[in-house]
């Protein structure tokens, strides 16, 4: 008697709305508001007519689906932003703490964990206008503070409280195989959020001279899915720049030995290094050299004053003595040079040269002070015995001789 008046009360219901929603023998259901139920815009396991913009229907294929929505593309009355899935939630209720456009769920209760793969979200997107191809688009609406994409490594994650708006955001350890662009990185370093502040110690040249610098490539690496009807699957793709190129840095197990705060063992078992804090300590280096370096040119700078005031007392003011060397070669052929030592104090010095008569030969003004060296030719003079003097502001200091063969 129920099922008479069920199917009585369907009946008339349909009917009333002119056919608008259609429950066939078979479970199949087509909604349209029009008199045909076949030509529906929108159908249940009825794929309806060629108009038809999207159905739903159980998929018992290979990938085992539970519902999948197919949308009709060449179908001129459907809009043209093709979506298989679209979800407009409104909240207006103070009292709903989370709205949620698309909540899925995807993991084992029970069984082998170490086998298969569990995807929340699983986009493909591709063969549009080239640079508009995205995965996961995420974009940031209202005025609010947040996150266009948010990711965690938590579980059950309920998302962060942020105090500025960011495209993305990830609760944990993030991960790339292969180049990272960016136009900067930015490290957080105010000194609010820091605590047991103290001055890097003063060996850090010491300890940055141990360091072994080298030069390396990276092998390429199989990765373990898990799933044996997969193919062997690779940590870099084939054409990677990464195992192409030469690489530059330090080996993490020798590093570890000299600064085992910059190496980190991550969940493989592999270790890495955080190159960018060895910044601060190669900045300690320079200021250490640089101390260094200056205490050393004030030291040579000292030297050389003491040696300057050294010559200055010596040979300038407070020594008088002034000096004539014997020329050498003596006897010469060619020539010969005479040296000697000329006090700061003197105003006027000659250099005079006779020969045996005591007629004078040559007069050399000498305008340098200190050690002068004079060189003596024999294209004008003849063989023979010669003498030279020194006169220094009127007084004879030396007289020498020397002789001259041909």
């Amino acid at each position: 008697m129920k099922r008479i008046f069920l199917s009585l009360f369907v009946c008339s219901f349909t009917t009333s709305l002119f056919a608008q929603f259609l429950v066939e023998s078979n479970g199949n259901v087509a909604v349209k508001p029009t008199s045909d139920p076949v030509a529906s815009y929108f159908t249940v396991n009825h794929a309806g007519a060629s108009d038809i913009c999207s159905y739903i229907f159980s998929d018992n294929s290979s990938m085992d689906v539970g519902m999948r929505v197919t949308k009709n593309y060449s179908t001129s009355s459907c809009h043209n932003y093709n979506t298989g899935i679209y979800s407009d939630v409104i909240s207006d209720h103070n009292s709903i703490k989370k709205t949620y456009g698309l909540y899925t769920h995807a993991h084992k209760e029970s069984g082998d964990s170490n086998s298969g793969r569990s995807f929340g979200v699983y986009a493909v997107a591709g063969n549009s206008v080239n640079g508009y191809n995205y995965g996961v688009l995420g974009c940031l609406s209202g005025e609010n503070v947040g996150a266009g994409v948010f990711g965690s490594a938590q579980n059950w994650e309920g998302g962060m409280t942020l105090s500025a708006r960011f495209a993305g955001l990830f609760h944990g350890n993030v991960m790339s195989t292969d180049v990272m662009y960016a136009a900067a990185y930015n490290l957080i370093s105010d000194y609010r959020l820091k605590e047991n502040i103290e001055s890097i110690d003063t060996e850090s040249i010491d300890k940055i001279l141990k360091l072994n610098v080298v030069k390396y490539n990276l092998k390429q690496l199989t990765i373990d899915t898990g799933d044996t009807a997969t193919t062997q699957e690779y940590y870099y793709t084939n054409d990677s720049k990464l195992l192409e190129k030469k690489h530059y840095g330090l080996i993490a197990q020798e590093l570890k030995e000299i600064y085992p705060d910059l190496v980190y063992e991550s969940g493989n078992g592999y270790l890495s290094v955080n190159y960018i804090e060895l910044v601060p300590i190669l900045i300690k280096s320079i200021q250490e050299l640089t101390s260094k370096i200056d205490a050393l040119e004030k030291d040579n700078k000292a030297a050389k004053s003491k040696q300057s005031s050294d010559e200055i007392a010596n040979k300038g003011g407070l020594n008088l003595q002034t000096i004539l060397y014997q020329n050498d070669p003596n006897p010469f052929t060619e020539n010969t040079i005479i040296r000697c030592f000329i006090p700061y104090s003197i105003n006027k010095a000659i250099l005079y040269l006779y020969d045996l008569n005591g007629h004078q030969v040559e007069n050399i003004a000498i305008n340098e002070r200190g050690d002068v060296s004079l060189t003596i030719g024999a294209n004008s003079l003849d063989a023979g015995m010669y003498l030279y003097s020194l006169i220094t502001d009127g007084v004879a200091s030396d007289t020498k001789r020397m002789i001259l063969t041909k």
